[in-house]
């Protein structure tokens, strides 16, 4: 098999992969905790300050920060993140090289094959680490009808793009989710 060839198959396959793995662990849903353990505010507070320790990834080609509160393993060429209530998951890892509008559209097809009710919310251009990249949000149910949020973020550089893909359950609560996937998107880099 030709090399053109193999590239957009482990793009496929590292979005279904960590499409299913989150699907699997939405499903399962978070751990329970007493209502008395949560307190509501009228007003959220300012946004937390997330530390991260830098985590390096020599087979990937990048290093990533794994903000607190996440855990997080290697597999192969990725990074695999997720929160103990596994109510926020991260996939980290290289993907093909070329437009990243092409890499975008390949993560959509997937989810699109995996999920009900894919539909994308927005989509911005970004500069990490210095390079260019796109992120995409969206909203998805699975199949229980489990909805959930996600980000895909591609960075372009060479000779591969990087793939940062967030899952998140429709009902998490933004105040713990959103700096942490900044956090990692923040601190993201490419390793030459």
């Amino acid at each position: 098999m030709k090399l053109r060839m193999v590239l957009p198959v482990e793009i496929a396959v590292i979005c279904l992969l960590g499409a299913i793995y989150y699907g699997y662990n939405a499903v399962k849903g978070p751990d329970p905790k007493p209502e008395s353990s949560r307190t509501a505010t009228a007003t959220p507070s300012a946004v937390p300050k997330v530390t991260t320790t830098r985590l390096v990834s020599k087979k990937g080609g990048f290093a990533v920060g794994v903000p607190d509160h996440v855990t997080a393993k290697k597999v192969g060429f990725t990074v695999q993140m997720m929160t103990a209530d596994k109510v926020l998951s991260v996939l980290v890892g290289p993907v093909e090289r070329g437009k990243l509008s092409a890499s975008s559209s390949a993560f959509m097809r997937s989810m699109k094959k995996a999920y009900k009710d894919v539909r994308v919310t927005r989509s911005e251009d970004q500069t990490i680490d210095g390079h260019q990249a796109k992120a995409t949000y969206g909203r998805a149910e699975n199949a229980k009808k489990v909805p959930m949020s996600f980000v895909n973020v591609v960075v372009k550089a060479n000779p591969r793009n990087y793939a940062i893909t967030a899952f998140t359950t429709g009902s998490s609560d933004p105040i713990f989710v959103v700096p942490r996937v900044n956090a990692i998107v923040d601190t993201f880099e490419v390793i030459k």
